[in-house]
């Protein structure tokens, strides 16, 4: 398992470094550069050692399957899509270009491994929810997983699915909290103030807190028992992790970056320009 470790935490490094590249390169007047940052190791993990899926047949039913609720953190996705050999390189450097599958939020395109398509945050758990039980219905033994942000949690219809999941003993149901302490407003604890262990234990959820940087905490976590019920991984993790003046800076929620931005976070990653 170290070599194993050791594999996830590279991709995860490799993920980083395709997200400031792709970032600097795209066509717009800024990228959700931190939000995708925050949530690269869970999806190394994710996709690197737990799903199970062919990256050639990626439209195959006979897949797990993960859905992004928290769409702003779309080029997240993307470069993992890459790395994991689901999308090519020359894909992948189409973002946001005029006409692109790869956008500033998903758009459901299931040749690309996008199930889902994202911008309207608290959406995905509901579309995550209905997967998994009719999946459950159908005698199908694929797992769903879906990742939302701390501060999507903010609103009601996340509440809405997590009751309906629980009611329906949906153990074929993972939800990743990326918790990163802050949202577009400022910090999450400011902006609206919430016990999230409390919250989904009171919803009758199987709650696992975990280090959402830590490769062997997550894959325990992923590895923990449901217990007949739907599953909560809140993984906590800071915003902009791996280039330190983006780390826990509100300011790129949403920004573009200078030449000597991607030569400075690039040189942190161990690239040069």
């Amino acid at each position: 398992m170290i070599d194993g470790v050791s594999s996830l935490q590279n991709a995860a490094h490799s993920i980083r470094k395709q997200i400031i590249n792709v970032a600097y390169h795209a066509p717009s007047d800024g990228v959700h550069i931190s939000p995708s940052l925050s949530m690269v190791d869970i999806l190394a993990v994710l996709y690197g050692e737990i799903m199970r899926y062919q990256p050639h047949n990626i439209m195959s039913r006979e897949r797990d399957t993960f859905i992004l609720s928290k769409g702003h953190g779309a080029l997240g996705l993307y470069a993992t899509l890459q790395q994991f050999n689901i999308i090519t390189q020359k894909q992948l450097n189409t973002f946001e270009i005029n006409g692109s599958v790869l956008q500033v939020h998903p758009t459901k395109c299931p040749e690309y491994g996008i199930d889902f398509s994202g911008g309207s945050l608290a959406q995905g758990l509901s579309f995550a929810t209905g997967l998994a039980l009719g999946r459950r219905l159908s005698h199908e033994a694929w797992h769903t997983y879906v990742l939302v942000g701390d501060g999507e949690c903010n609103e009601g219809a996340i509440w809405e699915s997590a009751f309906m999941a629980a009611h329906y003993g949906m153990d074929n149901l993972t939800l990743l909290v990326d918790r990163n302490g802050l949202q577009s407003d400022g910090f999450t604890r400011d902006v609206l103030s919430m016990d999230l262990e409390a919250l989904w234990r009171a919803c009758h959820w199987e709650t696992i807190v975990c280090d959402g940087h830590d490769v062997p905490a997550l894959l325990g976590a992923f590895a923990a028992p449901h217990h007949g019920k739907p599953k909560v991984i809140i993984a906590d993790t800071i915003k902009g992790k791996g280039v330190s003046f983006m780390e826990n800076n509100k300011d790129f929620h949403r920004n573009r970056l200078s030449a000597q931005q991607l030569s400075d976070a690039l040189a942190e990653l161990g690239e040069e320009k």
